[in-house]
């Protein structure tokens, strides 16, 4: 009787089986987030753009180096320090400054960059999981918080910072979803949308 035919067949689905097998465990290492989205809850915005000329801004910046908005960025986690929202895990990466911002047990990314001749700050869904965590770092992706009072509390606490500090002016805050398409038609003066701006978009 002639078993090569029958090796081959087995053989090829022992391949096929571990190949399944690491894809489903690839997965599994890199988990998507499964209710996390790229849309802002209705009526609420997390990216916010401002003008920040004031040279104290950047007195902690160098020429020629990818690091921007230092001290712009410790006086924002200040401001906020000052408003009753933790701050935590501060960091300087390549053109953006991060930091962790904690309400209670809800924990948010804040990011700062330099976009266009403006600033940009977006508060943005923290991946609690490794797996989740693996995902964004190899996907580069980045998702909406979900809505709570909470986030509205930082939303607030953020607008508030910006419009009292001085130096900064043209304070305005756009869906995220519009953002990633360059749909910058529809700013909004404040983080929180009215039920009229919500109708007409």
């Amino acid at each position: 009787m002639n078993d090569g035919p029958l090796q081959a067949l087995v053989s090829t689905g022992l391949i096929l089986a571990v190949m399944a097998a690491v894809v489903i465990a690839f997965r599994l290492w890199i988990r998507k987030p499964a209710n996390a989205s790229g849309h802002d809850p209705p009526g609420v915005r997390t990216i916010v753009t401002f003008v920040g000329e004031d040279p104290a801004f950047v007195t902690e910046d160098r020429d020629g180096e990818p690091y921007i908005g230092i001290r712009l960025f410790r006086m924002l986690c200040d401001g906020l320090t000052s408003r009753r929202i933790r701050v935590e895990n501060q960091a300087t990466v390549q053109y953006a400054q991060a930091a962790e911002c904690s309400l209670g047990d809800t924990r948010y990314a804040l990011v700062l960059e330099w976009f266009d001749g403006l600033w940009l700050v977006s508060v943005e869904w923290l991946p609690l999981r490794n797996a989740e965590r693996r995902h964004l770092a190899l996907t580069y992706q980045v998702f909406a918080p979900p809505d709570s009072s909470e986030l509205r509390q930082l939303l607030r606490a953020l607008d508030d910072w910006l419009k009292s500090e001085p130096g900064i002016t043209d304070v305005r805050w756009f869906r995220r979803e519009r953002w990633g398409e360059e749909d910058t038609s529809d700013p909004s003066p404040t983080p929180e949308e009215s039920q009229e701006s919500r109708v007409k978009s």
